[in-house]
């Protein structure tokens, strides 16, 4: 998935500002995850980074630069880690596998699933990156289901788009429920996979 960069990101030439600007992004990160992003600031960050705003400026134009920075790395990432074969022999392990991956990339960056659900309030071009982010797992759901269908494994009258839908509606809302919102118990995600896919094949296979 290509997720578009909303602004200019500087691309310093040598391995010491490479470094230097790689320490200011991680430090936004900690500050952001740890204030959110509004109420963060840009002294904030250099100071995490054992820097000075002056240092920050000259790799950001701004404390948002660095979100979108974050946020492009992040959910090109979840597609990726979240990426699985289809098996057509087998529609419920294929669920379970890309299910399982989603939910561990999901936990290992609470941080910053929780920064991108507060930004995407207040910011539309964020917002867009996250309703692009769903548009291409929506997108590889149904291509998913239509292959069921056709080999005859997902029920002939099932709409493809509708099921994608209810599929990663429901994955997506468990993940920030219980990795950001901590309000489900923590259970093995192997187990939760497998208990979401068999709820989604209850109702879509043949």
């Amino acid at each position: 998935m290509a997720v578009e960069r909303l602004q200019p990101v500087a691309s310093p030439k040598t391995p010491k500002g490479r470094g230097s600007k790689e320490a200011l992004l991680r430090a936004a990160r900690a500050v952001f995850g740890r204030s959110g992003f509004a109420a963060s600031r840009v002294a904030d960050i250099a100071a995490e980074a054992g820097m000075s705003s002056g240092a920050f400026y000259r790799y950001y134009t701004d404390k948002r630069e660095a979100l979108v920075e974050l946020m492009t790395e992040l959910l090109q990432g979840l597609f990726e880690q979240s990426r699985s074969k289809w098996n057509p022999g087998d529609a419920v392990e294929s669920v379970v596998i890309t299910t399982e991956r989603y939910f561990r990339y999901y936990a290992d960056n609470a941080d910053l699933f929780r920064v991108l659900h507060e930004a995407a309030q207040t910011d539309p071009e964020v917002e867009g990156m996250q309703a692009e982010s769903r548009r291409t797992f929506h997108d590889r759901i149904t291509r998913m289901a239509r292959k069921g269908v056709e080999r005859g494994l997902i029920r002939p009258d099932l709409d493809p788009e509708l099921s994608a839908a209810f599929l990663g509606g429901m994955t997506e809302h468990y993940a920030y429920t219980r990795f950001v919102l901590h309000r489900y118990p923590d259970r093995d995600i192997g187990e939760v996979s497998r208990e979401l896919a068999a709820f989604w094949a209850h109702g879509a296979l043949a």
